[in-house]
């Protein structure tokens, strides 16, 4: 019995840091890289200026585009909140399934720290990148 509990601890600490190494690494992506701003308007601006600039658009070309461009950035934004939303399902399908696994405090020790990551998610989310 004490055996399973070290090697379900040892696994839930890799699950733990894999989570946590992986959304600080979508953080710094997201706060320095110019196509994860936040606003479309910047988005499609740089792919235009991207466009124009490789594929020597003409003037006449330039707004039909940008009407596909636009279209593009819509697209990949609604499949991004279906992705955001299946792997809170995913994680959370998890998270029952290791609490059978899990000791009392071991069970509250994670939901303290899925709420720290949710919080810290959501304050990312809200604040601007430096």
């Amino acid at each position: 019995m004490d055996k399973w509990r070290t090697v379900v601890g040892v696994a839930l600490v890799f699950v733990l840091g894999a989570l946590s190494g992986g959304l600080g690494s979508g953080w710094f992506l997201k706060s320095r890289h110019p196509l994860f701003k936040k606003d479309p308007e910047q988005r499609v601006a740089l792919i235009m200026q991207r466009l124009a600039d490789r594929l020597d658009l003409t003037e006449a070309q330039k707004p039909a585009v940008e009407t596909v461009v636009r279209r593009m950035d819509d697209a990949l934004q609604r499949y991004n909140e279906q992705r955001r939303a299946e792997v809170r399902r995913i994680i959370e399908a998890h998270d029952e399934a290791l609490k059978p696994l899990l000791s009392a405090p071991q069970q509250q020790a994670l939901e303290d720290f899925r709420r720290e990551m949710a919080a810290r998610f959501k304050d990312q989310r809200r604040s601007p990148p430096p």
